[in-house]
């Protein structure tokens, strides 16, 4: 995920079903002003009754794009402790971890031969089949717009890389993990309605 220093709320933008009220919190969207920023990127795993080390990451490629190489030595390198962690847990209820990840062409879903697939075979790590591009369909979303709504409540913005580094570890650890478990149990939910409405969902 990233979070931009300098960033400015600027307009609302409302997404809503005929039967939400007009201003109804949970369609909202807030847009933000790019010139002059500052891109901190972040990259975090959650699981139920867990939370992982925010982990701060950097792009090599042309106009700051993450590229696969960028992905492979900075996160999955680093995902088997992580994941390790997690199996402490879910081994207690006889589940083995699955990794979940979203459509970004940096983590290598469409071909077999590039190097994040050839690392996730090699180690074993198992993935979670869902839509590539359905934000409501990853837990993982509503905990980065948990921790952006707490940036933006703070009476003092990060002004710099190091501040939003700052604030953005203060943010993560703030996330409750109750909150963590309930979007988690809620996701049986998402995918009936998800269905039920043929794929259009804007999510709570």
């Amino acid at each position: 995920m990233t979070f931009l220093v300098g960033a400015k709320a600027g307009k609302q933008i409302v997404s809503r079903s005929r039967e939400e009220r007009r201003y109804c919190l949970n369609c909202i969207q807030y847009q933000v002003y790019y010139p002059k920023t500052i891109p901190v990127n972040a990259w975090g795993a959650i699981g139920y009754n867990y939370k992982s080390p925010l982990i701060f990451i950097y792009s090599t490629g042309k106009y700051r794009a993450f590229t696969q190489g960028d992905y492979l030595t900075q996160v999955l390198a680093r995902i088997r402790p992580i994941l390790a962690a997690f199996a402490l847990i879910t081994h207690k209820s006889g589940e083995e971890p699955l990794f979940m990840e979203d459509g970004n062409p940096a983590h290598g879903h469409k071909s077999i031969t590039n190097p994040c697939y050839k690392y996730r075979k090699l180690w074993h790590i198992d993935l979670l089949d869902h839509p590539g591009i359905s934000p409501d369909m990853n837990p993982t979303e509503k905990v980065w717009r948990e921790m952006r709504r707490g940036l933006l409540r703070r009476v003092h913005q990060p002004t710099n890389e190091g501040q939003m580094k700052q604030a953005m570890q203060e943010e993560w650890a703030a996330v409750p993990q109750e909150f963590i478990n309930k979007v988690i149990l809620e996701h049986k939910n998402w995918v009936r309605v998800l269905v039920q409405k043929r794929g259009w969902y804007t999510g709570n």
